[in-house]
């Protein structure tokens, strides 16, 4: 994201060394936020605590620390701390309305909330950026110009990967270290190393001495800053060409290949992001593609005002996948993602189309709004504003409510476990409707989903469940004439087999006990789509005294296509032969089974 030459206001500072007192801030702030993850790891009345105080303790001690190991510098304007309270009273709002969301904590269990952590780090390192070009170096705080948002954001984001990479490359060393000493019998080291009293300080720790080096090595950063444009400069055209070609080639084959893979959407907008970041890295502050000959330069510039037709297919995929099952936090992210990059895409093609040559004008109002408009996406998508589990829940409720989806279709499980408080409260209301009333069977699902603890069995909708066992009852039996699996049998997951792309099923009713009781065996051939190797798998079914279980089964490769296996199989030509090995017992202990 860099301007063109005559944005002269723009101009960074130039970088400060750090001094004693910006270095010894930064070793506390790590050190303090090592100890105080070590203090929530290791005191057990955190795991008792209410979601709104974890996420809330969790969210401050995880981001400010870093945020003002990045930002303090000398010469700093006397807001600074000021801002930095007032991000920390954000965070601790939106925070605790995320933890609530997984309230009561003795029903809902939400893991790790990636999302809401993905948007706090990118709400934080865009509060960095602009933090540290509007603070450095003045004694008041300004509105930075695009120049220095582009130079520190760089620098932030290099500045923190090497950082990491030290703080890995340190705990390479001390495996080694540990593995070494483990050879001549000192395991010391081992246990010292796999403590967390040792793990969370010294490894902040060491982070905040890897800030520190790598913030005080201006010249290195910047000359990786360099050879990373390089290797942009010669990948765009690249990028360019593929975003033409593939453009190109959809009138000949039609869109609705991408849509059938399920994933078309995300493919279409990585190319864009990708076409986008790496314009944006190559247009610094000189004419726009000044590098390239002109044919390439007309090749990008083409490919630029081409890329809104991928947001536009993008956003098309996505609303066809929100039409036929709802809205779900997944689409939400993708629909913001892609409405993004469209805004984006947009604005540079409109800026190509008024300006031609000199577009890159535009970039630092267009590329200094998109910074805006990201942070306050991922601020206003952890807030009551908009709350993607609320969004998702009513908008599966509805679709119920109003008939767009079946009573047997509709995934309860998903609104228990995957959205919150929101997903509960949707159940709860349902419980209403009088077609659930009606039907005993998903009453009594809606009410063990609506139990304090509930297990993986629950997944499944139970007129689902029922309507693949009928199915599986009638997959074709042999010998012709014999009786289907009992009506008790427990059939689901047969039926999930049997119904994936490609299988082929059938019953085999044989008495292979001598106990006047048939068995029941499940033959699943699924064809191969790269050579005649089949697959199958033989699944033996009885009713024991405890109900109908699964007591043996085999799998094997074959070149039997399943009509041909099918058609032995009716002629019925069956021996029953003794195990050639037979089971060791111990008095009446079975001690070793050869077929197990």
């Amino acid at each position: 994201m860099h301007g063109s030459s005559d944005q002269q206001d723009n101009t960074p500072n130039q970088p400060q060394d750090l001094g004693i007192a910006e270095k010894r801030l930064i070793l506390i702030a790590a050190l303090l936020q090592g100890l105080a993850l070590y203090a929530l790891k290791f005191f057990a009345a955190v795991e008792h605590w209410s979601p709104v105080w974890q996420f809330l303790c969790y969210t401050l001690v995880i981001t400010l620390p870093p945020l003002i190991i990045v930002t303090v510098a000398p010469r700093l304007a006397r807001g600074y701390w000021w801002i930095i309270a007032a991000y920390a009273a954000l965070l601790a709002l939106l925070a605790s309305y995320r933890g609530y969301q997984c309230t009561p904590a003795d029903m809902i269990d939400c893991n790790w909330p990636f999302a809401f952590c993905v948007a706090v780090v990118v709400a934080t390192f865009i509060v960095a950026f602009l933090l540290r070009a509007g603070a450095t170096g003045t004694a008041q705080l300004r509105w930075p110009g695009y120049s220095a948002q582009f130079h520190y954001s760089w620098d932030m984001a290099l500045t923190v990967g090497l950082t990491l990479i030290f703080t890995g490359i340190f705990w390479l060393i001390l495996f080694l270290w540990q593995s070494l000493f483990k050879l001549v019998g000192v395991g010391f080291f081992r246990e010292l190393f796999e403590e967390d009293w040792f793990f969370y300080p010294v490894t902040w720790l060491v982070t905040g001495c890897g800030a520190i080096l790598f913030r005080s090595q201006q010249s290195f950063v910047l000359t990786l800053k360099r050879l990373l444009r390089t290797m942009l400069v010669a990948l765009l055209p690249l990028l360019g060409v593929l975003t033409v070609v593939f453009l190109a080639t959809l009138p000949f084959t039609g869109l609705q290949p991408i849509w059938d893979t399920g994933h078309g959407s995300a493919l279409l907008l990585w190319l864009l992001a990708l076409l986008l970041f790496f314009t944006n890295g190559v247009i610094q502050d000189e004419f726009p593609f000044a590098r390239y000959p002109k044919w390439v330069n007309r090749l990008l510039l083409l490919a630029l005002v081409l890329a809104p037709i991928y947001a536009g297919f993008a956003l098309y995929g996505l609303f066809l996948r929100v039409h036929q099952y709802g809205w779900t936090p997944e689409r939400l992210w993708g629909f913001v993602v892609a409405l993004t990059l469209a805004l984006l895409a947009v604005s540079y093609s409109v800026a190509i189309l008024r300006r031609g040559g000199h577009w890159a004008d535009w970039l630092p109002r267009l590329n200094s709004g998109l910074a805006l408009w990201v942070l306050a996406v991922c601020l206003i998508t952890q807030s009551p504003l908009a709350n993607f589990w609320r969004i998702s829940a009513d908008s599966h409720a509805a679709r119920l409510q109003d008939g767009r989806v079946a009573l047997a279709d509709f995934d309860f499980f998903f609104l228990r476990q995957k959205l919150g408080r929101p997903g509960l409260e949707a159940l709860q209301s349902l419980q209403a409707l009088p077609a659930i009333q009606q039907d005993k069977d998903i009453a009594e699902h809606l009410q063990q989903l609506l139990a304090p603890e509930i297990d993986g069995n629950l997944r499944e909708n139970p007129l689902q469940i029922h309507a693949r066992a009928q199915r599986v009852r009638e997959i074709p039996v042999l010998p012709t004439g014999a009786s289907p699996p009992p009506q008790h049998a427990d059939l689901g997951a047969a039926g999930r087999a049997c119904e994936q792309e490609g299988r082929a099923c059938l019953w085999l009713v044989q008495d292979l006990d001598g106990d006047g009781k048939p068995e029941y065996l499940l033959f699943e051939h699924r064809d191969s789509s790269t050579d005649q190797r089949h697959w199958l798998r033989i699944t033996a079914h009885t009713a024991a005294d405890d109900g109908w279980a699964v007591f043996a089964d085999s799998s094997r490769t074959t070149t039997e296509s399943f009509d041909r296996l099918k058609e032995r199989l009716a002629r019925g030509n069956f021996a029953l032969r003794p195990s050639r090995w037979q089971s060791l017992y111990l008095e009446d202990e079975l001690l070793f089974d050869p077929t197990q």
